[in-house]
């Protein structure tokens, strides 16, 4: 029975459904579009490292698993999924993140003909030990590159800085020495426990029949398996691990990336922790403040300054990014402009344009149909509503973000440096 989620906000709706399978289902009609956006997402990322099946014995998976099952997904006996989508006209693609893994596709035209492809090849998996090991070494490289990229290890140092136990701090692809433990056997395995349809979730956007995606849905959702699968965790620490860590690598200019380690959040809390942070991170060191254009006539930052917050399950992190030839200097001052402010606040009215700005790129964002879609699988991952976002968004209040700001906790952060190796 379909189920409809509206907003009065925006005059918009979709439908949610959950099949027999137990795969939930969220579509999203939009009228006078031609594109057609589908994602089908399975609650499992590179985080999920162990589990345990109906409550038995932990099993614990090398790390770089769900991407590397990712990467296998798409092959079949007869003909991989990438082929299929090409004679269709449509174009594919998967992305594994530390919580979730994501299977799309976007088209103009034979839609029902795409559903069908994506619906079939990732719920028939085809893993042989010779197209295991074939992957490997591209898997290798892949991990080569990304080592070789310092915008990239500055950030998984800093991981490595603040987490004790998550496995956030673990990169997604793994390690050559993790992924050289996989084998077909051990991805059948971890496919059979995390891909069960309890935990897999659909998601369609754009200018589609309604009634024609719940045919396609009918006939080829399988059934579930019946298995409860449960990822375990460590404990995790309140503290940071270290304050700082440093290394070098060929660049033209100092690097360094710092995060601030907050309580884990879920659901519609973390929308709006994501919302109320984001609004103090502008109106504190954004770029129309004046702390910012002191920062850049001092010359201790340059364009690439920025912030963003990094969250998913079991972490959230504020984060701030650059370069800078005195990045502990940085860090100084922006805990010292964090703690001014907690006696003389940004004023409410740059509070009300930063949240006039967040609101209109959020507004924005549901002409697009692939956004769209992205939207749904966040909700649909985190247990939300695709317009929590807005609603939380249009009633943010000043008096919340100065609540986030007087108690944020400035001493619990790391920073992470990368220098230019000498010549």
């Amino acid at each position: 029975m379909l189920e409809e989620i509206s907003s009065a906000r925006l005059g918009e709706k979709y439908y949610k459904y959950t099949h027999s399978s137990g795969v939930t289902v969220l579509l999203y009609p939009m009228a006078g579009y031609s594109t057609i956006t589908a994602q089908f997402s399975v609650k499992f990322g590179s985080i999920d490292n162990c589990y345990s099946i109906d409550g038995g014995a932990p099993v614990h998976i090398p790390d770089g698993t769900a991407h590397y099952l990712e990467h296998k997904l798409f092959e079949s006996p007869e003909k991989e999924a990438f082929a299929r989508f090409a004679e269709t006209g449509a174009s594919c693609n998967a992305g594994t993140s530390y919580d979730s893994t994501r299977y799309y596709f976007s088209c103009s035209a034979n839609f029902e003909k795409n559903l069908e492809i994506l619906l079939d090849f990732v719920q028939h998996p085809y893993f042989t030990p010779e197209n295991v090991e074939k992957e490997r070494g591209i898997i290798t490289q892949e991990i080569t590159m990304y080592l070789d990229s310092p915008g990239w290890r500055v950030c998984m140092e800093l991981y490595r800085d603040m987490f004790r136990n998550n496995p956030v701090r673990n990169d997604i692809a793994g390690s050559a020495e993790s992924i050289a433990l996989i084998t077909d056997k051990l991805l059948y395995d971890v496919y059979d426990a995390y891909y069960d349809p309890s935990n897999m979730y659909l998601c369609i956007a754009g200018g589609f029949d309604l009634e024609s995606a719940i045919e396609v849905c009918e006939r080829c959702l399988l059934p579930r398996t019946g298995k409860n699968i449960a990822s375990i965790f460590e404990p995790e620490p309140n503290r940071i691990v270290t304050r700082r860590s440093a290394m070098k690598m060929p660049l033209g200019k100092t690097n360094f990336a710092m995060g601030f380690k907050l309580p884990e959040f879920s659901g519609r809390e973390m929308t709006e922790e994501y919302i109320y942070r984001t609004l103090l991170n502008d109106t504190s060191i954004g770029a129309a403040t004046d702390f910012y254009r002191g920062m850049r006539d001092k010359g201790l930052i340059n364009e690439t300054f920025e912030s963003s917050i990094m969250m998913g399950r079991g972490f959230f992190i504020p984060g701030i990014y650059g370069e800078s030839d005195d990045p502990d200097k940085v860090a100084e001052e922006i805990c010292r402009e964090y703690e001014r402010l907690k006696s003389a606040p940004p004023s409410e009215e740059a509070f009300m344009r930063a949240k006039k700005y967040l609101y209109g790129d959020n507004i924005r964002a549901f002409n697009n149909v692939e956004s769209v879609a992205q939207n749904l699988s966040d909700a649909a991952l985190t247990g939300t509503s695709a317009f929590d976002y807005t609603d939380i968004a249009a009633c943010a209040d000043y008096e919340g973000m100065l609540a986030r700001l007087h108690d944020f906790d400035t001493d619990n952060f790391s920073l992470s440096v990368i220098y230019p190796t000498e010549d």
